[in-house]
């Protein structure tokens, strides 16, 4: 009967064991507003950059970065047409609550691991788009080297990082592994990859 018991209680450790890796696997990084700005960007050089600021973001909420002086003007020229927008159209229900995509403060809802997973999903979610349409034969340039400076850019401010816990350290050492590792790779990617004439839209 013991011996019974051992195994039943294997059974149950094997099982919620299981369902802690489903269940981690399910988490989620981006928020439902952040999903909506990633729907809304269809093609592949919106979608890209989409990503990068909320990468981004996490970032500057942890206290990495800071906006650059370009950005930060480029943010309230936005802001302003979106209240030019939202008087025109009136205080309407779906304008009340309107998130501002500006404000970062929800990101508090995020562990600093969290955030820095959020990091690691963003290039996931890159590397993926880009392959998907490099699979459909539409130029992918743009977007490759886009990815290329990024990962360059953000890796010394990955290293800044001080983790305060060992759930820290692994998700920080998770982050450098796979900025590098994009890194390399893309750059490998861009060998193959033609350059095009084309000029490039300024974002």
């Amino acid at each position: 009967m013991c011996q019974s018991g051992k195994v039943s209680l294997s059974v149950v450790i094997i099982f919620s064991f299981a369902a802690s890796l489903l269940t981690a696997a399910k988490k989620e990084y981006f928020t439902e507003d952040e999903q909506d700005l990633i729907r809304d960007a269809q093609e592949l050089s919106q979608r890209v950059p989409v990503y990068f600021k909320l990468a981004e973001r996490r970032l500057i909420f942890l206290g990495l970065m800071e906006k650059s002086e370009k950005e930060k003007e480029k943010e309230r020229q936005e802001k302003q047409k979106r209240e030019r927008e939202k008087k025109k159209a009136g205080d309407t229900r779906a304008t009340a609550n309107k998130v501002d995509p500006d404000d970062t403060s929800y990101l508090a809802d995020f562990t600093s691991a969290e955030l820095l997973r959020g990091y690691i999903e963003a290039l996931d979610e890159v590397t993926s788009n880009i392959d998907y349409a490099y699979s459909r034969k539409l130029d992918v340039r743009d977007s490759l080297e886009d990815l290329e400076k990024f990962t360059l850019e953000t890796i010394p401010v990955l290293e800044k990082f001080k983790p305060k816990n060992d759930i820290e350290r692994v998700a920080i050492e998770e982050a450098i592994e796979k900025a590098k590792d994009t890194q390399a790779e893309t750059k490998e990617a861009l060998r193959s990859v033609p350059k095009t004439e084309k000029k490039r839209k300024q974002q």
